[in-house]
This record gives C-alpha cells, sequence and structure tokens, in this order.
C-alpha cells in the first residue's frame, strides 16, 4: 500500500502544480485508488512486488494512463449484474467499483499490452 500513498501524492502534487481544477483533482485521486486497490486485490492477489504505473498528462484535458502486468481485464467492457431484485442483505459487497471509476472520467479507453493492461483515462 505504500506505494498507493505514493502514487496519489505525486498525482496531487503534479495536478497542483499544473492548476488543475480541484474538483477533477478529487475524481482522479478516487480513480486511481480503486483501480490500484483493484489490481493489488484481483489482479495481483495480494500485495506484492509488481508494477503499478502511471502516466500524467495535463492538456489538452486532465489524461492518466493507468498500466498494470495483471492478467488481461477491460474494465470498460464490464457489466455489474443485475441485483436490483435481491432484497439488500441478499446482495453482493462490493461491485460498484468499475462503474464508479468509468462514471467519474469523461472518458476510459482499455489497451491490452503484452504481460498487462493499460487504461487511459480523460477527465
Amino acid at each position: 500500500m505504500d506505494g498507493l500513498f505514493a502514487a496519489l501524492r505525486a498525482l496531487e502534487q503534479a495536478c497542483n502544480s499544473w492548476k488543475i481544477d480541484s474538483e477533477l483533482v478529487s475524481r482522479a485521486l478516487i480513480v486511481v485508488e480503486e483501480l490500484f486497490s483493484n489490481t493489488i486485490k484481483y489482479g495481483y492477489g495480494g500485495e506484492c512486488a509488481k508494477p503499478v504505473r502511471l502516466g500524467l498528462a495535463p492538456l489538452p484535458r486532465l489524461t492518466i494512463t493507468y498500466e498494470d502486468d495483471a492478467p488481461p481485464f477491460d474494465p470498460t467492457r464490464w457489466k455489474a449484474p443485475d441485483n436490483e431484485a435481491l432484497a439488500l442483505e441478499e446482495r453482493p459487497e462490493g461491485q460498484a467499483g468499475i462503474a464508479m471509476v468509468t462514471g467519474l472520467c469523461a472518458s476510459a479507453v482499455y489497451q491490452p499490452r503484452p504481460g498487462g493492461n493499460r487504461l487511459v483515462m480523460t477527465f
């Protein structure tokens, strides 16, 4: 988790130096935290030394490129199961993170890469 905290600090510092709107910065931080924690938990199966890479570009729109070396997973094609018919206590925990990630971005494009994943998001 040290890597997550370092990534969030670096993202926030870069955005502040570029004078990116604080609301966009908050959305970007939430998205990176969700992606990072999902990569560790589901992609890598737990904390490890495998990398997570972030690329940032401020113009023309804040763009974040997120890469990992986890098994292929395209969050832009993931569909949440329809649990509306279930009582609240019967619904599975979680499963809202991917929808949150794509909902907080203006766009998200998945690009498979050899040995991993790349997600390019604009805000």
